[in-house]
């Protein structure tokens, strides 16, 4: 339960301040921040399964290799690029799909129409398209990577707001893995909290402050030193970009919060919506704003009495196919090809160690051939002094006995490599390879 000490009423005046937080005591400020920190914890467990799955999902995807030991160090790691395969044949078809020309947005007209309401319709289409397109220059590429990022893990989110500095509306993709949900929400407006994790250089911070959207932190401890960085995450993606972050470097980011949640600041028992903005390593409160752009949003009775509040919705879900836990993350490729793929690289470096045993020899040593001790290597146009005759040297050399790969190994890979396609949909048509003659229609 939320407690302050002065309370806020939520109104116009509300809605209209950049930044609440520079209202409330240093207590007050505190109590908040714990709250939102609090309900993010709670969000990041209950979707700590689904973690695991995506990053294994994602260095499959990204082919990342890890040290073996099995059967010998230094043994084949091959990995095969099911998901990889999947994943790009899936945004090569849905692409075109979403980008076709110039006409991008289509505004649609519901209910009995004319032709003004329908020629304003295509005009709104045509000027929301040159906004997408032109304006926000960043939006194609968002939305190519998401189709990519869609198809691996199976959601992605794109974030459409105003941009202050900019001056116009943005898309902004938030992969699932920086947008933390309740695993168990039914939809992404239902869900009680969504805490996007935000990386802020300190000038983003240092000009905020400026400007009044956050609190002044300038001359706090934590922004005058080091920034710290994500711990649980930021081993994984350095693992699979195969870089390292530097310590100690005053052009790291710092690890924000920003959430959307629902805070009672007023005492009155509803709680109104609002967004609030952490530090991660300091906790520090920098922005409380309310989620609602204009009045009209708050629903009353004919005597004043509060009803209802409808939070502006800033993110928009892209879902692959439908969790089957009826979780609200979708499940892509990498859980659905993930166990084959796994299948087909044990098959695939089975097949490899063995032809490495085929291509090294080795065997047993008996005592009768006289050479000296040590273990000896073969070098092409080498030959090496012994003491024994050629006959003693045949009797006293065994070599392994060789085992050719089975063809049922190989018969095993092929049929598990088509049936990944068949879940993929990568059919000889889709790929672009032509069918035979004799193919039937």
């Amino acid at each position: 339960m939320l407690k302050l000490e002065n309370h806020i009423t939520f109104d116009k005046k509300v809605i209209r301040t950049a930044n609440l937080a520079t209202a409330l005591s240093e207590r007050d400020q505190t109590a908040v921040a714990d709250y939102v920190w609090s309900g993010y914890t709670q969000d990041k467990a209950s979707r700590s399964a689904w973690e695991r799955r995506t990053n294994a999902a994602m260095e499959l995807a990204l082919q990342v290799s890890k040290d073996k030991t099995i059967p010998w160090p230094g043994s084949a790691n091959v990995i095969f690029p099911l998901v990889t395969i999947a994943a790009l044949q899936f945004s090569a078809d849905a692409y075109p799909m979403i980008i076709q020309g110039s006409n991008v947005v289509r505004y649609k007209v519901v209910g009995n129409s004319g032709k003004a309401e329908l020629e304003r319709a295509k005009r709104i289409g045509r000027h929301m398209s040159w906004q997408v397109l032109e304006e926000d220059q960043s939006w194609e590429e968002q939305h190519d990577r998401l189709l990519i990022n869609l198809a691996i893990v199976g959601c992605s989110f794109i974030k459409t707001y105003w941009h202050g500095i900019k001056q116009h509306p943005v898309d902004e993709l938030v992969l699932a893995s920086d947008l933390v949900l309740d695993y168990s929400a039914k939809s992404v407006e239902e869900c009680a909290r969504k805490t996007q994790l935000i990386r802020l250089y300190r000038n983003d911070i240092w000009e905020r402050c400026a400007a009044g959207m956050f609190t002044d932190v300038r001359d706090a401890k934590w922004f005058q030193s080091y920034a710290q960085p994500d711990s649980a995450a930021q081993p994984q993606k350095d693992s699979r970009q195969g870089v390292s972050m530097p310590l100690g470097d005053m052009g790291q980011p710092f690890q924000c919060f920003e959430q959307h949640c629902s805070l009672d600041l007023d005492g009155d028992g509803y709680a109104e919506p609002y967004i609030a903005t952490l530090e991660q390593g300091s906790k520090a409160l920098l922005r409380l704003v309310a989620r609602v752009d204009d009045e009209k949003q708050i629903r009353r009775d004919d005597k004043g009495k509060l009803l209802k509040i409808i939070p502006t919705e800033y993110y928009t879900k892209y879902g692959f196919i439908p969790s089957s836990d009826n979780g609200i993350y979708d499940e892509g490729f990498g859980k659905l090809l993930g166990p084959i793929n796994e299948a087909v690289n044990s098959g695939i470096n089975q097949l490899l160690d063995n032809g490495t045993l085929q291509n090294c020899m080795g065997g047993f040593l008996g005592r009768g051939a006289k050479i000296r001790g040590g273990n000896y290597t073969m070098l092409p146009w080498e030959w090496k002094r012994v003491d024994s005759t050629g006959d003693d040297l045949r009797k006293s050399l065994v070599p392994y006995p060789k085992s050719e790969p089975s063809p049922v190994t190989l018969q095993l890979l092929g049929l598990l490599i088509d049936y990944a396609n068949r879940v993929a949909g990568t059919t000889d048509p889709m790929v672009g390879e032509n069918p035979g003659q004799n193919t039937p229609a």
